[in-house]
C-alpha cells in the first residue's frame, strides 16, 4: 500500500508486525498479521478476539493482573496441554528488520524469555520491551476487555502520570518526579527544622534551669573545700600528738622485752630439769612394765601346761569308753551275721531266675523305645506343621484381612472423612453442624446437614459434573423443610452465634416432582447415558431443591463423543457434560442464534463418593482372605487332632518302657544289694578285731601317763617362776613411786616460772600491738590527709594547702573541730546537686549551639531547595500546561463533533503540590447542565464509554507509543455514539504517521465508512469451521 511505504524505518520502528500463538487459551496454533494503521477484530463472543490481546500482553512481559482475568498465567495454558508458546515480532531499529519477544508458559506459573531467540531474564527482557516505548502496564496504551471500566476508575493523579508516560517524555516525566522528590524533600526539610526549633527552645529552657543549680553547686563546692581543709588540719594535728604518744610506747615495748626473754631462760632451765625428771620416771615405770610383761607369760605358759594336763585325762577317759563300747558291739554283730548269711541266700535265688529272663525284658525294651521314638517324631511333625500353620495365619492372613476391612471401611465411611477435612477449611461449619446435632429436637421439621455431607454419588468420576453446576455456597448450607424452623435457625447461628453459615428452604416431598423433558433413549445415541439427578442419591426434598434451582433433571451426562454432536442436541438443553468437557449454550446479544461455549472441568473432590468398583475389587479380596484363613484353622484343628492321638500313643509307651526300666533297676539294684550284704557279713565274721582293741587300748594309755608325769614336772617349775616375777613387780613398783614423791615440789617450781614467764611475754605482747594500732592509727590520718589533699601531706613541699594551713595555726584543736561542725551544718543545709547535672549543664550548651546552626543550615537548604523547584518548575509547568491544551482541544473538538461538550484540564491544589497534580476529564452530555467530571457514579455506562474512547483519540497526537490495543470499548454504547465514535477512530488513527491501533469489538454497524489505511479482521475459532475452508485476504 502506499502508505506502507511512505512511512520511515523511524516510524515504524516498535508497530506489531506478528502475533504467534501456540496451546494459547482456545488457540492450538495461529499466526496474526496486523496491518500498519488501523486493525479492526471483530467476530462473535467466545471466538478469541481479546485473546490475541491478551497475548500480546502478556507476550510481552505483562502479568496476568493487568487483564483482571486470572491470577496465575498458567490457567492461560489450552486444557490437556503443559504449555504455551507466545511469539510477538515488531519493527526494529533499523531497516527491514524485526525482534521477536518470546514467551513460553509453563503449567507451573513460571514462564522463560527470549529476544531473537536469545534466552534472557525476566529484567532484561522488559528492559528490551520498554526500549520500544511499550508500556504493557499503561491503560493509555493497553486497554483489555475487562479493564475497560478500570480506565474509568483512575484519579487525576493516576491518569496524570498514565498519560505523560504514554506520551513518552522521559524530561517531561522525570522532572515531574524530581519536582515531587524536591516538595517531599522541602516539606520534610521544614518539619525537621520545625522540630529543631522547638528542641531549641526546650532545651533553652531546661539550660535557664540548670544555670541555678549550677551557681549552687560551686557555692557548695567553696563549702565543701574549707570544710576539706578544717579536717585535714584537725587530722594533722591528731597525727602529730599520736606520733609523740608512739615514742612513749617505744620505750615501754623496749623494757618489757628485756623483763620477759629473762624471765624466759629461767623458765627455760628449770623445764630442762624437769625433762630429766621426767626421763627418770619414764625408765622406772618402764621398768615396771618389763616385769608385768614377764609375769603375764609365765601365767599364759602355766594355764597352757594345765590346759595340756587336763586333755590327756580326758583322752584317756574317752578310750576307756571306747573300748567298753566295742567289747559290747562284738557280741551284737555275731548275732546279726546270722540274719545276713540268710538275707544273702534270699537274694541270691531271685537274682539267678532274673538272669534267666533278661534277653527277654532286654528285647521287649528295644522294641517299646522304638514305637515311643517313633510316636514322639511324628508327633513332633505335627507340631513343627501347626506352628507354621499358625505363623502363616498370625503373621500373613489376619493382617491382610484386617487391612482389606480397614480399606472397605474407609470406603464406606467417606462422610467422617469429609468432616475432618471440613473442620480444617471451615470450623464454623462443622460448630454449626454439632450444635444443630445436640438442637433437633427443638424443630417441626428435618433439618440437613450441608449438601455435601447428604448427598452421595455412586461413582466418584461423577462428582465433578455436580460440583461444576451447584454453587459452593449452596453445596454448603443447611436445608430446612420449615420454613419458620430455618428463621430460627438463621437467628441461632447467623445472628446470636455468628457462624456465617448459609441456610436454605427445601420443600417437604417424599418423591422427585421433577422429570427430563426429553426421554434419555433419544439422547443416548449422542453419547450420552444419564441425566445428572440419576447418579445423585440423597433426601428426597434436597434432590427437588437442585431440581428447581439448577435443573439437574435436564442436564445430560454423556462421554468426549458428546463433542462431535453438539450442533444435533437439542436447543432446550443448555447444560450438557461430555467427559472433562462443560457445555453451555446461551443466546446472543446481538443475533437470534446461539453461542455454544465449552470449558474444562477438574473434580473439586467435594462430594461424598463410593467407588463401587474399588469396593466390590476390596471385598472380593476380603472373602478370599477370609476363605484362605478359615482352611489354615481347619488345618490347624486336624493338626491338634493327630497330635493329641501321637502324644497318647507316646504316653502309653513311656508306661510301658518305665515299668521294663524299672524291673532291670530293680534286679541291678538286687546284684549291688547281695555284694553288699557279703562284705557286710565278712566284716561280721571276724573275731580278731576285738583283741587287737583291747591291746591298742592298754599301748596308748602307758604313753599317756608317761606324758603326764613329764608335763606336772614342767608344772612346778613355772610355779617358782611366777612367784618370783610377783616379788620382782612390786619391788619395781615401790621404786617408782619414792622417786616420784621426792621430785613433786621441783614441778611445782617450774609451773610458777611458766606463768611469771607467760604473763611478762603476755605485757610485751599488749605493749606491742598498742604501738602497732598507734602507728596504723597514724598512717590512716596520714593517709586521709593525703587524700584530701590531693595526695601530700603538710610538711612535703607540694602540699595544696600552705597558706590555709598557715591561717589555722593559732586556732586549737577544739577551736577546729567546733569550725568543723559549723561547716558541715551548713553543708547539710545547701541542696544537694548531683555532679551529672554540671556534665549535662555543659553538654546542653554544646546541643543548644548545634541546633542553631543547623536551624540555619536547614533555612539555607530550604532557600536552596525553593530556588531549584522554582526554576526547573518554570521549565516543566508550561510544556505540561500545553501538553493538557493540547490534549483539551482535541477532546473539545472531537466532543463537538458529535454534539456534546468536553474538555481535559490540569487539577492541582496548590502550585508546589505536586502530588495533587492530576488530569480531570470534564463532560457534558445534556445541553443546559453544568460540566461534570468523568465519574462511573454520574455518568452512565455508554457515557463513560464515549469520553473514555474519545480521550484515547485525543492521545493520538501526542502520544508516541509505537501501537495501541482497545478492546470492546464500545460496549454499552448506542449506534449512533458508536458510529461516531468509529468514523473519530477511523479519520485520526488513519492519518499519516499516526501509530498503529488494534480496536476489538464484537459487531460494525452497517454501512460504516472505510479507506485503505483500515485492516477488518475477522475471528473464527469453533468446531463449526471446517478444515481446509479458505477466507478471502486483503
Amino acid at each position: 500500500m502506499e502508505g506502507h511505504r511512505a512511512l520511515s524505518s523511524k516510524q515504524l520502528m516498535g508497530r506489531i508486525e506478528s502475533v504467534y500463538c501456540k496451546d494459547f487459551v482456545s488457540y492450538s496454533e495461529i499466526t496474526f498479521h496486523p496491518k500498519h494503521y488501523l486493525n479492526v477484530l471483530t467476530g462473535p463472543n467466545g471466538s478469541g478476539k481479546s485473546t490475541i490481546v491478551s497475548a500480546i500482553i502478556l507476550g510481552l512481559g505483562g502479568e496476568p493482573h493487568l487483564l483482571d482475568r486470572s491470577a496465575s498465567v498458567a490457567d492461560y495454558i489450552q486444557s490437556n496441554k503443559t504449555t504455551a508458546t507466545i511469539i510477538v515480532g515488531v519493527y526494529g531499529r533499523s531497516a527491514n528488520t524485526t525482534e521477536t519477544f518470546k514467551r513460553v508458559i509453563k503449567s507451573n506459573g513460571s514462564s522463560t524469555f527470549s529476544v531473537n531467540n536469545k534466552d534472557i531474564s525476566k529484567k532484561n527482557f522488559l528492559v528490551a520491551v520498554s526500549s520500544y516505548n511499550i508500556q504493557v502496564s499503561n491503560l493509555c496504551q493497553f486497554l483489555p476487555q475487562d479493564r475497560v471500566q478500570d480506565f474509568s476508575k483512575m484519579n487525576p493523579q493516576e491518569l496524570l502520570l498514565n498519560t505523560m508516560s504514554s506520551v513518552c517524555d522521559d524530561e517531561l516525566t522525570q522532572s515531574f518526579n524530581l519536582l515531587k522528590q524536591m516538595r517531599s524533600q522541602q516539606e520534610n526539610t521544614h518539619a525537621n527544622r520545625e522540630k529543631e526549633k522547638n528542641d531549641l527552645v526546650k532545651k533553652q529552657k531546661r539550660l535557664e534551669h540548670l544555670q541555678m543549680t549550677v551557681a549552687q553547686y560551686k557555692e557548695r563546692e567553696d563549702v565543701k573545700q574549707k570544710l576539706q581543709v578544717f579536717s585535714a588540719k584537725k587530722l594533722w594535728i591528731e597525727t602529730q600528738a599520736g606520733e609523740e604518744k608512739a615514742t612513749q610506747l617505744k620505750t615501754q615495748v623496749k623494757k618489757a622485752k628485756t623483763q620477759s626473754d629473762k624471765l624466759k631462760e629461767q623458765s627455760n632451765k628449770l623445764v630442762q630439769a624437769q625433762e630429766q625428771i621426767q626421763r627418770r620416771k619414764v625408765s622406772y615405770r618402764e621398768a615396771c612394765l618389763e616385769k608385768t610383761r614377764s609375769l603375764d607369760k609365765a601365767v599364759t605358759e602355766r594355764n597352757a601346761i594345765e590346759t595340756q594336763l587336763d586333755s590327756l585325762k580326758q583322752g584317756i577317759c574317752e578310750n576307756k569308753c571306747e573300748l567298753e563300747q566295742n567289747i559290747q558291739k562284738s557280741f551284737r554283730n555275731a548275732a546279726e551275721a546270722v540274719k545276713v548269711k540268710q538275707l544273702v541266700d534270699n537274694k541270691t535265688g531271685e537274682l539267678e531266675n532274673f538272669n534267666k529272663n533278661r534277653p527277654q525284658i532286654l528285647s521287649e525294651l528295644e522294641k517299646v523305645k522304638e514305637s515311643c521314638d517313633s510316636a514322639r517324631r511324628k508327633a513332633m511333625e505335627q507340631y513343627n506343621r501347626r506352628k507354621q500353620l499358625e505363623q502363616q495365619l498370625n503373621e500373613e492372613k489376619i493382617p491382610e484381612i484386617a487391612g482389606y476391612k480397614h480399606k472397605i471401611d474407609r470406603l464406606r465411611n467417606v462422610k467422617l472423612q469429609k468432616i475432618d477435612e471440613i473442620k480444617l477449611r471451615n470450623p464454623n461449619l462443622v460448630k454449626a453442624m454439632n450444635w444443630l446435632a445436640q438442637n433437633k429436637q427443638q424443630y417441626k421439621l428435618n433439618i440437613y446437614d450441608p449438601m455435601i455431607l447428604e448427598l452421595t454419588v455412586e461413582n466418584h468420576e461423577d462428582a465433578k459434573y455436580l460440583e461444576n453446576v451447584v454453587s459452593q455456597r449452596d453445596l454448603f448450607a443447611f436445608s430446612c423443610e420449615d420454613k419458620e424452623d430455618m428463621s430460627d435457625l438463621i437467628n441461632e447461628l447467623c445472628v446470636k452465634q455468628k457462624l456465617g453459615v448459609n441456610i436454605i428452604y427445601c420443600a417437604p416431598a417424599d418423591k422427585c416432582l421433577y422429570s427430563p423433558s426429553i426421554p434419555r433413549s433419544e439422547l443416548r445415541p449422542m453419547g450420552f447415558r444419564s441425566y445428572l439427578v440419576d447418579l445423585v442419591t440423597g433426601p428426597i426434598p434436597i434432590i427437588n431443591k437442585l431440581c428447581a434451582s439448577y435443573s439437574i433433571h435436564n442436564i445430560p451426562i454423556g462421554t468426549e463423543a458428546v463433542g462431535n454432536y453438539t450442533s444435533s442436541i437439542p436447543k432446550t438443553i443448555r447444560v450438557f457434560f461430555g467427559g472433562n468437557k462443560k457445555f453451555v449454550v446461551t443466546a446472543s446479544r446481538y443475533r437470534s442464534d446461539t453461542i455454544l461455549t465449552e470449558s474444562t472441568i477438574r473434580g473439586k473432590n467435594q462430594l461424598i463418593t463410593v467407588d463401587a468398583q474399588q469396593l466390590a475389587q476390596e471385598m472380593r479380596k476380603y472373602s478370599e482372605a477370609v476363605r484362605e484363613s478359615d482352611n489354615i484353622k481347619n488345618a490347624i484343628t486336624m493338626t491338634d487332632n493327630e497330635f493329641e492321638r501321637l502324644q497318647t500313643v507316646t504316653k502309653e509307651e513311656q508306661d510301658k518302657k518305665r515299668k521294663l526300666d524299672q524291673k532291670l533297676t530293680h534286679f541291678n539294684n538286687l546284684k549291688n544289694e547281695v555284694e553288699t550284704l557279703e562284705r557286710k557279713l565278712k566284716i561280721l565274721q571276724k573275731n580278731d578285731a576285738l583283741d587287737a582293741l583291747k591291746s591298742n587300748f592298754f599301748n596308748s594309755l602307758t604313753k599317756d601317763l608317761k606324758k603326764i608325769f613329764d608335763i606336772e614336772a614342767k608344772l612346778c617349775n613355772c610355779l617358782k617362776t611366777v612367784d618370783l616375777l610377783m616379788v620382782e613387780k612390786k619391788l619395781a613398783q615401790a621404786k617408782a613411786s619414792v622417786y616420784m614423791v621426792q621430785h613433786e615440789s621441783q614441778s611445782e617450781a617450774l609451773k610458777e616460772s611458766e606463768l611469771l614467764s607467760e604473763s611478762a611475754a603476755k605485757d610485751y605482747q599488749q605493749l606491742q600491738n598498742c604501738l602497732e594500732e598507734q602507728i596504723s592509727d597514724i598512717n590512716k590520718r596520714k593517709s586521709d590527709i593525703q587524700r584530701l589533699c590531693n595526695g601530700e601531706i603538710p610538711n612535703s613541699s607540694k602540699f595544696p594547702f600552705k597558706k590555709e594551713f598557715k591561717d589555722l595555726e593559732s586556732k586549737s584543736l577544739p577551736e577546729i573541730r567546733e569550725s568543723i561542725h559549723d561547716l558541715q551544718a551548713r553543708l547539710e543545709c545547701m541542696k544537694s546537686v548531683n555532679s551529672e547535672a554540671i556534665d549535662s549543664y555543659q553538654q546542653l550548651q554544646n546541643e543548644v549551639q548545634k541546633l542553631e546552626e543547623g536551624i540555619q543550615e536547614s533555612v539555607n537548604q530550604a532557600k536552596t531547595i525553593e530556588s531549584e523547584m522554582s526554576n526547573l518548575y518554570d521549565k516543566w509547568e508550561p510544556k505540561l500546561t500545553s501538553l493538557v491544551e493540547t490534549i483539551s482541544t482535541k477532546f473539545s473538538e472531537f466532543m463537538a463533533s458529535i454534539e456534546y461538550v468536553g474538555e481535559v484540564i490540569l487539577s492541582k491544589t496548590d502550585k508546589f503540590d505536586f502530588d495533587s497534580y492530576g488530569i480531570q476529564i470534564m463532560v457534558q452530555f445534556r445541553r443546559g447542565a453544568q460540566l461534570q467530571p468523568l465519574d462511573k457514579f454520574i455518568q452512565s455506562g455508554g457515557e463513560r464509554a464515549v469520553s473514555i474512547a474519545i480521550y484515547s483519540l485525543s492521545l493520538q497526537h501526542v502520544t508516541h507509543v509505537p501501537f495501541r490495543c482497545v478492546d470492546e470499548i464500545n460496549q454499552g454504547m448506542d449506534a449512533k455514539n458508536e458510529r461516531h465514535i468509529f468514523d473519530l477512530l477511523l479519520k485520526e488513527a488513519t492519518k499519516h504517521g499516526s501509530a498503529q491501533y488494534l480496536f476489538v469489538t464484537p459487531k460494525l454497524l452497517r454501512d460504516l465508512n472505510y479507506n485503505e489505511h483500515l485492516c477488518v479482521s475477522i475471528v473464527h475459532n469453533s468446531k463449526s469451521v471446517c478444515d481446509g475452508m479458505k477466507f478471502p485476504m486483503i
